[in-house]
C-alpha cells in the first residue's frame, strides 16, 4: 500500500504527503496525514475520506464547526495513544 500521495497548496505549488492513520468516527472515515511543506515543516492535517462517482478515495476538508471540533478531539485521543 503506498502511504505517499501529492497536495496542492493554497500557492499552487505540488507538495508530498504521507498517510498516519486512517480511522472510523460515527461512520465516517477520516485520514490523519502529513504534508512536508517548502520550508522544511511538517503540518499534520484530517480530512473526511470519501468515495468519489468512479469510486475513487478523495479527501473533503471537514467545514462543519461541531464536525471538526468533534474531530479535533478524537485526533487528540489518538495521538496520545500513540505518544
Amino acid at each position: 500500500m503506498n502511504n505517499k500521495f501529492k497536495v496542492i497548496n493554497e500557492n499552487n505549488n505540488e507538495l508530498e504527503a504521507e498517510i498516519i492513520t486512517v480511522f472510523n468516527y460515527k461512520d465516517k472515515e477520516y485520514v490523519i496525514y502529513s504534508i512536508n511543506n517548502d520550508n522544511d515543516k511538517v503540518d499534520i492535517c484530517v480530512s473526511r475520506l470519501e468515495k468519489d462517482e468512479k469510486g475513487y478515495s478523495i479527501l473533503k476538508d471537514i467545514i462543519d464547526s461541531k464536525e471538526k471540533e468533534e474531530i479535533d478531539n478524537a485526533v487528540k485521543e489518538i495521538i496520545d495513544q500513540i505518544k
